[in-house]
C-alpha cells in the first residue's frame, strides 16, 4: 500500500466501512486523509495499522472478486488488528473461501480461523520439515505445500480496468506524481 494514497480516492471502496471513520469525517479530513504508514523510510500519518489492514483485505476483496480458482495466501493477516476489526477480516475471508483457496499464516485470532477453516495447519517451532494436519501428525511439509496450491491453472491479464485503477490510485491521487507530470509538460513545452 503506497501510504501518500487518498482513501477517498481507492475506486469501489466504501471507506466509512473503516472502523472510527466518522472522526475524519467530524474533523472535515475525510476527503484528504491518507493511507498512511512507512514507505522508503518516509512516515506518512494516516490510518492506523489495523485501518490499512482492513483496506488492505477490502483491496484483495474487490480484485479477487470476480475471478476463480485463485490461490490467496496472507501472512499474519491479523497482525495488529484489535478485537474490534476482527469482523470485517473474517467476513471478507468467508467470502474469498467460496472461490478460491485461502491460506493463511498466523498466530493471532488462532480460534476466530480455526472456526471457519477446511484444514488446520500447525507448523512446529523445532522440526519444519513435518507439520500437523488436522489431527495428523508428522506429515511430510513438501507434500501439505503441493496439496494446498494445486487446483485451477490461473491466468489473468492486464485489461484496462487495471490500468484504470493503476492511474486513479497511483497516478491522479498523488500530488508528487502530478506534480512531476505537469513540470514535465511544461519543459517539454519550452523546449518545443
Amino acid at each position: 500500500m503506497r501510504p501518500y494514497i487518498k482513501v477517498s480516492a481507492i475506486p469501489n471502496f466504501d471507506e466509512t466501512q473503516l472502523p472510527y471513520w466518522d472522526t475524519y469525517v467530524k474533523e472535515s479530513r475525510d476527503l484528504t486523509i491518507p493511507v498512511g504508514g512507512t514507505m522508503a523510510g518516509k512516515f506518512t500519518a494516516g490510518l492506523s495499522g489495523g485501518q490499512r489492514k482492513l483496506l488492505l483485505f477490502e483491496l484483495i476483496y474487490q480484485r479477487t472478486l470476480g475471478q476463480e480458482g485463485v490461490l490467496i495466501v496472507l501472512d499474519e493477516p491479523f497482525c495488529g488488528v484489535t478485537d474490534d476489526f476482527v469482523p470485517f477480516i473474517v467476513s471478507r475471508l468467508k467470502v474469498m473461501k467460496e472461490k478460491h483457496n485461502v491460506l493463511l499464516v498466523t498466530n493471532d485470532h488462532v480460534k476466530v480461523l480455526t472456526e471457519m477453516a477446511d484444514n488446520v495447519i500447525t507448523v512446529s517451532a523445532v522440526d519444519r520439515s513435518h507439520v500437523a494436519v488436522n489431527k495428523m501428525e508428522s506429515v511430510d511439509r513438501s507434500m501439505v505445500i503441493n496439496a494446498m496450491s494445486a487446483g485451477k491453472s490461473f491466468r489473468h491479464e492486464t485489461n484496462e480496468e487495471d490500468v484504470k485503477f493503476f492511474f486513479d490510485v497511483e497516478v491522479k491521487g498523488s500530488e508528487d506524481i502530478m506534480g512531476v507530470v505537469w513540470f514535465t509538460v511544461f519543459c517539454a513545452g519550452l523546449f518545443l
